[in-house]
């Protein structure tokens, strides 16, 4: 819009402005009748308002129209809820920002140049990550492809992290996604039962306490780490604990100051709801030279399985900041 014109508007804009400005004061002089004086005042101030908005808004520096449609509804409220002196004031203000700008600029914004793709970090990208992944492959109203995307990258996360979410989707309604999520689990477990198949033909040919130690201890590992990544359920659940539990008695008979056995024993206790035995076990651990930072969560669990809250917060409190691991924080904070 040229210049001359926009004057035409701004100064045809005051004259209706002016016009309805007075029509709407000299209402509020006329004795009351049938219709409410406020709400005959408004009839004449809410246009008196657009126009007067209409009018100062081509007097404002270029930079403080726009937004055009915000910067409009913001003059136009303020004439009409402040009669007379609402566009004024914003008038005033505005010169008053023109005539004397700010000195210094914040130092605590600046331009930031547009980012640009550096292709040589693209192979140290690692993919599927996230629970973002998760969530999407669990959300049945995503597309089939994005979901079978999805499961294919979780394929290189840990399977401790990933089981729960593959056993719910041996029930999915994609029967694409129910193969996938069966080949993994059967994978990941087929791969450790070999080894414990392979680990048990060599126990039996052992001839020492030593290999028969190792060997023991082995297979108590393993054992655990099917329970671990949540390879089994139900009945081979509670038959893969006692498993793990045997083998790792058998070990400590024939070198009973191995820590970290004893503290597996502790776990398997607490897996089978024994917080009595999981307490005796972690605590030999200790005793061993074992972490304490690493076994007050288990104790800390025993205690709770207990009943004996006190108990936990204190443990948990004695980590302070020692609780590394993101997972465990809130569980701290929340105990401490």
């Amino acid at each position: 819009m040229s210049k001359t014109l926009s004057l035409i508007v701004s100064a045809l804009a005051a004259l209706v402005a002016a016009v309805l400005q007075y029509l709407a004061i000299a209402s509020l002089q006329q004795p009351a009748g049938t219709i409410d004086p406020l709400l005959r005042f408004f009839t004449f101030q809410a246009p008196a308002g657009l126009a007067e908005a209409v009018a100062f808004r081509f007097w404002l520096p270029p930079r403080y129209r726009e937004p055009r449609a915000m910067s409009l509804l913001l003059l136009w409220l303020g004439c009409t809820f402040v009669p007379l002196f609402g566009g004024v004031v914003v008038l005033t203000s505005c010169i008053w920002a023109a005539l004397f700008p700010g000195r210094k600029e914040s130092d605590q914004l600046a331009d930031v140049p547009r980012p640009e793709f550096v292709t040589y970090l693209v192979s140290r990208v690692s993919h599927g990550g996230g629970a973002r992944l998760q969530a999407r492959l669990a959300n049945t109203q995503v597309s089939a492809t994005d979901r079978l995307s999805a499961l294919v990258a979780i394929q290189s996360m840990p399977t401790r992290t990933t089981g729960t979410l593959l056993r719910e989707l041996l029930a999915d309604p994609l029967e694409d996604i129910r193969l996938i999520a069966y080949g993994t689990l059967d994978h990941a477990e087929n791969e450790i039962m070999q080894q414990i198949f392979r680990i048990s033909k060599t126990l039996e040919a052992a001839d020492n306490d030593a290999e028969r130690h190792g060997l023991n201890r082995l297979l108590a590992e393993l054992y655990f780490e099917l329970v671990y990544q949540n390879l089994v359920q139900g009945a081979v659940y509670r038959h893969t604990l006692q498993q793990a539990d045997r083998y790792a008695q058998a070990a400590l008979e024939t070198e009973p100051g191995d820590a970290a056995l004893w503290l597996i024993r502790g776990r398997l206790a607490l897996a089978n709801g024994l917080p009595d035995a999981a307490q005796e076990h972690i605590a030999r651990a200790l005793e061993l030279g074992f972490p304490r930072e690493r076994l007050v969560p288990w104790l800390a669990e025993a205690e709770f399985l207990r009943g004996n809250y006190p108990s936990v917060s204190q443990l948990l409190a004695s980590l302070g900041n020692a609780a590394a691991l993101p997972t465990l924080k809130p569980v701290v904070n929340y105990w401490s």
